[in-house]
């Protein structure tokens, strides 16, 4: 999100409201002239009696125990939105710059209980005279229910039915909610994320380094480079930036590996440190093996520099990821083995075709996925 407030315009006046702030939390990204910060605390507070007996919980949950959906977890994650939603609205709705709008433009980063209370917020709105549209992207998890905690999502309907737009953030997800909600299809416009153009750094086999970027959790599955890294019989350097709860146990399993293979763990790093890394340093090939995804940033950032890229197609990959063109692509249940002959692939390439695959990266991300782009469409839409 933090990109995207660069390209905010259209508007007479933009109210940023991040939610779940905590005590003590400050605001890091300085906003543009004519941007204003709200920050909404407390998001997870209060009491379940204030939702049980709303009309809309009720109806999600008649839904559910009808369609021999209802169970005791799925029940306790429908309260627990809907709690979240009302203390995001009680918050919002006391907006200073609210009263004296003529029309209002309501837009919630995530398809989930953040566009739920924007539904409040506008059917209050609309009860005070007001213009209002909502509207929201949709990543991943708020996409597949099957990734869901309980494998399930609420109150979908009730979030389609109020927003006047969902924004999938890749072609992907949009097949997905097409097919789920066909009555809302019309309602469905994929508009893709973007990252910032840092400049040219192609990838380089001077010696043949991957790297990967991610939060250390189980979706991201390292722990599956290091297994596959253990067959490596070839000189390579592996360097991870991010950290995570799962850290020491993927230290530790490469820490067993064999001599040709060297790790670097880089530990969190800004988005800045990144992307200077990135600049000054020499990458082979960027690796992504999550079991699931949208469209990965750190792709988009990597593609950007035009580094080429191996990663499982899953998600919307397939669409900044191209067989052959940019990179390689692993099946979900890939082997240790074929990971392996995929950077060997990317080793093996002639010169010549390992400077087209870079260049080819760089041209994907120009077309498809640079921010410049991507958002000026965005809010050229949402400002008509």
């Amino acid at each position: 999100m933090a990109n995207e407030l660069n390209y905010i315009s259209g508007f007479d006046r933009a109210v940023v409201c991040p939610c779940g702030v905590k005590p003590g939390d400050i605001q890091t990204k300085r906003l543009k002239s004519g941007m204003e910060c709200f920050p909404v605390s407390g998001c997870g507070g209060g009491s379940y009696a204030r939702v049980i007996f709303n009309k809309n919980v009720i109806k999600e949950m008649a839904s559910l125990l009808f369609s021999g959906r209802f169970y005791a977890g799925r029940a306790h994650e429908l309260l627990f939105f809907a709690k979240n939603a009302a203390n995001i609205y009680a918050s919002l709705k006391n907006l200073p710059y609210l009263k004296d709008a003529g029309s209002v433009t309501i837009y919630s980063y995530w398809f989930y209980d953040e566009a739920a209370a924007g539904a409040l917020l506008k059917g209050c709105l609309e009860k005070h005279g007001k213009r209002v549209r909502l509207v929201s992207r949709a990543h991943g998890f708020d996409i597949h229910a099957e990734r869901a905690k309980y494998g399930y999502l609420p109150m979908r309907s009730f979030l389609f039915k109020n927003c006047d737009r969902v924004f999938p953030c890749s072609f992907d997800g949009g097949a997905v909610l097409k097919k789920e909600f066909p009555a809302y299809a019309d309602k469905v416009r994929v508009s893709r994320l973007g990252t910032e153009d840092h400049g040219v750094k192609y990838g380089s086999r001077k010696k043949f380094r991957i790297v990967s970027c991610s939060y250390i959790v189980p979706v991201k599955r390292l722990n599956l480079i290091a297994e596959a890294l253990g067959k490596a019989d070839f000189p390579v350097i592996w360097t991870h930036i991010g950290s995570g709860p799962l850290e020491q146990e993927v230290r530790s399993a490469a820490a067993a590996l064999p001599e040709c293979v060297r790790c670097e763990f880089k530990g969190a790093m800004e988005n800045a440190e990144i992307m200077d890394y990135y600049k000054k340093s020499d990458i082979s090939v960027f690796v992504n093996v999550s079991s699931s995804e949208g469209i990965p940033v750190s792709i988009m950032e990597a593609c950007s520099f035009g580094i080429p890229v191996v990663a499982t197609g899953v998600g919307g990959t397939r669409e900044i990821v191209r067989e052959g063109e940019n990179g390689f692509l692993l099946d979900k249940d890939f082997t240790a083995d074929e990971f392996i002959d995929k950077l060997k692939a990317v080793r093996d390439l002639s010169d010549t075709e390992y400077e087209r695959m870079c260049k080819k990266s760089r041209l994907i991300w120009q077309d498809g996925f640079s921010a410049e782009k991507n958002y000026g469409e965005f809010y050229g839409v949402l400002a008509k």
